[in-house]
């Protein structure tokens, strides 16, 4: 079991009193966050299309039992370990990343959470997804709240400039792009759709099955043999590889491993919103166009003339 204080500071800490859309806010980002930090440590994503697991709702679970106390607001939330919460899943040993079971999901999320508030951009335990999640601190600390802080271990803070550290890290993930990839195929898992490819030089690269169309009963054949993986690949704010959504898993052609056999580096780097904002004047942008035609020829001087540009 895992017992953490958070406590709010700023003037909309009232003590014993807690605002209701203060709460929802604060407890919308701890749900999402637990149950993201979880089931990327589990299956190397923290978020899938449909229906989260039932192993992970349970994995992922916490309740708040008050500590509000007079002078100071301080939620008291505990969390039972994984191994108690979801023992059928973590008592497994085929998880990507050795999972301590006597964790809890606020272990990982705290865990993550540092990582992105220092600005880590090789970690490991965070995503873009799960960056998005933790950016929603925002809209606690947009109520009248200067920080929130994780007190039990070490202490964690979570204010304004933190926030800000998360969105340039994100801001800074390369774009997702389509990649192939060849290796040994040296795990594949039914369960989630997840698999490792192993590189001749010996990096392991992590992957999902995307698409439907990939049959995971005909992707058995290809386990210990070299592959060739097509998909879309996802970084790390770093550009290192995170990992390979795949599309398309095939045998490996005589000489697909000398093409294909090295981890994909992004070729752009993260697009920079600012640099699609040109000042508009007179004589630039829509401004150059006005004015520029009488207004008095007919429709088919017009075509006339755009006949004669073409």
């Amino acid at each position: 079991m895992t017992t953490q204080r958070i406590r709010l500071s700023g003037g909309g800490a009232r003590g014993i009193r807690i605002d209701g859309g203060l709460l929802r806010d604060l407890l919308d980002v701890l749900v999402d966050g637990c149950q993201q930090a979880v089931r990327l440590r589990v299956e190397g994503r923290s978020s899938a299309h449909g229906k989260p697991p039932v192993w992970l709702t349970r994995a992922a679970t916490f309740d708040v039992v008050g500590g509000l106390r007079e002078g100071s607001t301080v939620l008291l939330i505990e969390a039972p370990s994984l191994a108690d919460a979801a023992p059928e899943r973590f008592s497994q040993a085929d998880l990507f990343e050795f999972v301590e079971p006597a964790r809890s999901c606020l272990d990982l999320l705290e865990e993550s959470l540092r990582d992105a508030l220092e600005g880590k951009p090789d970690s490991d335990v965070y995503d873009d997804g799960l960056i998005k999640t933790f950016e929603g601190f925002s809209r606690v600390l947009r109520q009248d709240v200067e920080a929130l802080e994780f007190m039990d271990g070490r202490l964690l803070r979570v204010d304004l400039p933190g926030i800000e550290t998360c969105r340039r890290l994100r801001s800074a993930i390369p774009p997702d792009q389509r990649v192939r990839v060849a290796g040994k195929l040296d795990v594949l898992r039914h369960s989630d759709r997840m698999f490792m490819l192993v590189l001749e030089s010996g990096v392991q690269a992590r992957g999902v099955v995307a698409s439907d169309a990939i049959e995971l009963r005909a992707l058995a054949g290809l386990w210990g043999r070299t592959a060739v993986v097509s998909g879309l690949a996802k970084f790390r704010p770093s550009g290192s590889l995170l990992r390979v959504e795949a599309e398309r898993i095939e045998p490996a052609g005589e000489h697909d491993v000398a093409l294909w056999g090295t981890l994909p580096r992004p070729i752009f780097g993260p697009l920079d919103e600012r640099s699609l904002r040109q000042p508009q004047g007179p004589r630039t942008g829509v401004g150059a166009i006005l004015g520029q035609l009488p207004g008095e020829e007919s429709d088919e001087e017009i075509i006339e003339a755009l006949e004669r540009l073409s």
